[in-house]
């Protein structure tokens, strides 16, 4: 199964007008309930860096962590809110918009990986073998991430078309993670697995 993994996709670090063939892949893979993570660094994210740091929030809930750092709720008041929920869940200002079902990871990290413990066996509980991989590279953080998905086992898709350096242009080092085992393609020749 595979998962798409966007990667700083905020302007300015992503092009505002995205390429017409990665928005068509994305809104394919939610069409079929695929699996679609939004990872951004916490100064994209806004105030979501106060709220789960290197965590993940979504429709399933907040960091493993959240509860146990919560206070503990005195037995005769109501909770209040976000006791009753957990942390807010982060929010980024994706040029892609984010879905409902969508998770939403944030890391002061460039590997993902790295700064979310829970990234790869989450993946690999929901049965993700291949992760199709875009962003904005200005921190690295795509290279980074697409690395450290060959090390750990997953095939890596680079969409030639959806990753961009901090200037807007594509990046330069494609040819190296090819050569380290991703593969390379335009979004419009991606077929999904999900």
């Amino acid at each position: 199964m595979d998962a798409l993994l966007l990667i700083d996709t905020a302007a300015p670090a992503f092009p505002a007008a995205p390429p017409q063939p990665l928005a068509d892949l994305i809104a394919r893979a939610r069409n079929v309930g695929g699996v679609v993570v939004h990872i951004a660094g916490s100064a994209a994210a806004g105030d979501a860096e106060d709220a789960a740091p290197d965590g993940a929030a979504g429709a399933e809930g907040g960091s493993d962590t959240a509860a146990a750092d919560a206070p503990a709720a005195d037995t005769a008041a109501e909770p209040d809110e976000e006791e009753a929920t957990g942390p807010a869940a982060p929010v980024i200002d994706s040029v892609f918009g984010t879905g409902e079902d969508e998770l939403v990871l944030v890391t002061v990290n460039a590997d993902a990986f790295e700064g979310i413990e829970e990234l790869a066996p989450g993946l690999g509980d929901l049965g993700v073998n291949r992760v199709i991989v875009a962003g904005g590279d200005a921190r690295g953080a795509v290279q980074e991430t697409a690395m450290a998905a060959l090390v750990l086992g997953f095939e890596v898709i680079l969409l030639a078309d959806g990753v961009f350096a901090g200037d807007g242009e594509q990046v330069g080092w494609l040819p190296e993670a090819e050569a380290a085992g991703a593969v390379v393609k335009a979004s419009g020749d991606v077929w999904l697995k999900m």
